[in-house]
């Protein structure tokens, strides 16, 4: 019994991982065929068995061996009934081997021409021990030739009289009667048609916004408008000022009007500023720390301040025009002398610009 076991479960698997070498043949309506099975039962725990007057339990598990015939018949390119009888080899707990058979009749629903899944009702005797059940089955077919196609099969099966819940699988070779489609190219399965249905009515027409603004067309006065930046209610689009500012800051060596060359970035960036805005006049103020006379002081602020002024008007080409210059002396410190550090920042010239801009506001 257990060598059989061994040959059935070799077989399943073989059928299992056989390659599909078959033929793109189809099966049609009418088509009729015979069929050889072998395959393998699990009988349910609680399955009981009669032998010699004696009452034992059905091994469960795959152990129980199946072999049989069958016949079917495609109704349709999709469905399929058939009959099947098996011939059973079960494993007794404590009892050796019992016999029985079983048979039954399906209906199939093929997904395509590989795939197929079915209900059927079945009978199931092991040791005159008899129980009616409904089958579910899952399974491959493939064509070998136009004739002969194998197959592969596993399922489960529910009692009705008792509460028996049984696995099964199999395979078989099966020999059709009557012509098939062997065209290289498969025949699509037909389609089931859809109800016809009632044409939905139209939907309204929307307002159409062909600039995307948020301003229907009917109302826009400004078309083509960017769709990041904001507009009135009548599509135009809105604008909000903008102020740049560009400072000036140059610092000086102790008694000295003399541009240092650390500071002459500055003085380049201001230069640029004036040029991208030309509408643009500069002033200049120049200061000292509160070393020496205030008179001195006076005098070396309006040099410092004049130095850079030159700077702008000689090496820039910033017109003279626009470029004015002051001295303050020691009266504006900017910080409060306590250090040398502190003088240091208060030689120094300033100067600021601001330009406002009138640009598009973005959402």
């Amino acid at each position: 019994m257990k060598t059989l076991n061994l040959i059935t479960l070799s077989l399943l698997t073989a059928g299992l991982t056989a390659p599909v070498f078959a033929q793109q043949t189809e099966v049609e309506q009418n088509d009729f065929y015979l069929g050889a099975r072998l395959g393998v039962f699990s009988a349910d725990d609680d399955r009981v068995a009669v032998k010699n007057q004696q009452l034992f339990f059905v091994d469960d598990g795959f152990k129980t061996i199946t072999s049989g015939i069958e016949a079917g018949m495609m109704f349709t390119e999709a469905w399929e009934a058939r009959i099947y009888y098996d011939y059973m080899e079960a494993d007794l707990v404590g009892g050796g081997d019992g016999y029985g058979d079983s048979y039954g009749v399906d209906a199939l629903y093929h997904f395509n021409n590989s795939f197929y899944a079915g209900l059927g009702v079945n009978n199931t005797e092991i040791g005159d021990v008899t129980d009616v059940a409904a089958r579910l089955t899952l399974g491959h077919r493939s064509f070998i030739n136009d004739n002969l196609a194998w197959r592969i099969e596993g399922g489960a099966q529910r009692g009705w009289e008792e509460d028996y819940t049984e696995m099964f699988a199999n395979i078989g070779l099966q020999w059709f009667f009557g012509g098939r489609d062997t065209s290289p190219e498969p025949r699509p399965r037909p389609e089931p048609q859809p109800e016809p249905q009632q044409a939905a009515p139209e939907p309204e027409s929307k307002p159409v916004d062909s600039d995307g603004d948020g301003v229907v067309d009917s109302k826009d006065n400004c078309a083509n408008t960017p769709k990041n930046y904001s507009v009135d209610e009548n599509g135009c689009i809105l604008y909000e000022n903008e102020t740049i500012t560009e400072e000036l800051l140059v610092e000086f060596d102790l008694n000295s009007s003399e541009i240092r060359s650390g500071e002459r970035n500055d003085i380049d960036e201001m230069a640029e500023f004036m040029k991208e805005h030309p509408q643009l006049d500069i002033t200049i103020h120049g200061h000292t720390d509160s070393t020496g006379e205030a008179e001195y002081n006076q005098w070396l602020s309006e040099r410092r301040a004049e130095a850079v002024a030159n700077a702008l008007v000689e090496k820039h080409g910033i017109g003279r025009s626009r470029v004015d210059f002051k001295g303050h002396g020691e009266s504006q410190p900017k910080v409060r002398e306590n250090s040398a550090a502190d003088r240091q920042t208060n030689r120094r010239i300033e100067a600021t610009l601001k330009v406002v801009n009138r640009v598009p506001k973005t959402r």
